[in-house]
């Protein structure tokens, strides 16, 4: 992807564009804001900009606002990196609610700039795979009857059939979606220093729509932990990015847990999600809170994490909404608090067991009746 380098100054604007070209990007410079818009309709949309905010035709502010409102959905969201010489808190924000991607002040240091524009591109390149699948899935929804089946194959191809190994620990993984694709999702990611980190996500709705979401998570915690390790970060990351493509038309829940192999330590953050359970040996249940707003509505600074310690035979149970939201004969609906109370006694046995035992006793509440959403748990058993 082409850097589009905008300042009205020619020593900046020369100098910018020659380090940037040392370090191999692509450079186009643009004197002025109105020659960027140009070059950025020249190009629909493939271009980054590293744009000055202070310039005399069309601040850089200005043009942020015109890009996001442009009828091109490709050029709408093509990245913006504002340099501005006044770095009040004030200011910055005026440029994110422009519509900037990110914000580097004056003096330019090249290594930050250089950090933040890899960022952008990985993430252009990831709103460009995502593109690249909608129009594949919804070319076979209007040419195949087959349509579904085809996309709950690829869905259950992207979820894993286990986790990771991780000495002194045994997992086990269900998810069942209500119609051949589904919006829950899960996976757990090994960290550069030991442990693992494990989520399990929730889209909005159902069908084609929620199940490119679960696509698109996955890739985003695979980004996310290649930079953090703590779980309320990663979510953070996540969520930063996933506003980024979606701008507060779509939204999913999230629980996410670090586990640490040799002490048994645990934490865990939660955006919207159900708060994860830690199953004691001797029967007893705790949660660990999740109180911020889901993905696509979180605030920075939102997320809290939560710890336990696990001892050898305790479990951890981390499941979607779709698990106790189920209906009686008499029309009264379940709850988490239901679902707790109900899982007090049952012992944490092997994680199979503690799914299977979870299943039951929501089941018996429904008197067989079937789940109306989709369904994952993942049980995770301290050995």
């Amino acid at each position: 992807m082409e850097i589009l380098v905008v300042d009205d100054e020619p020593l900046m604007r020369e100098m910018l564009g020659r380090a940037l070209s040392r370090l191999g990007f692509s450079v186009t410079p643009c004197s002025g804001g109105a020659e960027a818009l140009q070059a950025l309709e020249e190009r629909e949309g493939e271009a980054l900009m590293v744009l000055d905010y202070a310039m005399p035709d069309i601040n850089g502010a200005e043009v942020c606002k015109r890009v996001r409102a442009h009828r091109h959905p490709v050029i709408a969201q093509a990245p913006i990196i504002l340099l501005t010489a006044h770095a009040e808190e004030g200011h910055e924000i005026e440029c994110f609610e422009a519509g900037a991607d990110d914000f580097v002040s004056k003096p330019v240091n090249l290594p930050v700039l250089k950090a933040r524009i890899s960022t952008h591109l990985r993430l252009a390149s990831l709103r460009g795979q995502l593109r690249e699948q909608n129009r594949q899935l919804e070319e076979w929804r209007m040419v195949r009857a087959f349509d579904m089946e085809a996309a709950g194959l690829v869905q259950q191809a992207m979820i894993p059939r286990k986790m990771p190994e991780l000495e002194g620990w045994k997992f086990a993984l269900r998810c069942q979606p209500l119609i051949e694709v589904g919006g829950d999702s899960y996976d757990g990611l090994p960290l550069p220093g030991g442990g693992l980190l494990v989520w399990i996500a929730d889209a909005t709705g159902h069908g084609v729509s929620a199940a490119l979401v679960t696509v698109l998570i996955k890739l985003l915690f695979r980004h996310a932990v290649e930079e953090v390790s703590e779980p309320a970060q990663a979510i953070e990351r996540v969520n930063r990015e996933f506003m980024d493509i979606f701008r507060g038309h779509s939204f999913l829940t999230v629980a996410c847990v670090v586990l640490e192999p040799g002490t048994g330590r645990v934490r865990s953050a939660g955006a919207g999600h159900p708060p994860v359970m830690v199953v004691r040996r001797e029967g007893g249940v705790e949660a660990l809170a999740s109180s911020a707003p889901p993905v696509g509505l979180l605030l920075p600074g939102s997320l809290k994490e939560c710890e336990a310690m696990l001892e050898p035979g305790d479990a951890l149970l981390m499941v979607t909404d779709g698990v106790y939201g189920v209906t009686d004969p008499q029309g009264e609906r379940s709850s988490f608090a239901r679902l707790t109370q109900g899982m007090r006694g049952i012992k944490a046995t092997e994680p199979e067991a503690l799914i299977a035992a979870t299943l039951a006793q929501v089941q018996l509440f429904a008197q067989g009746g079937p789940f109306d959403d989709d369904v994952a748990l993942i049980a995770i058993r301290r050995d």
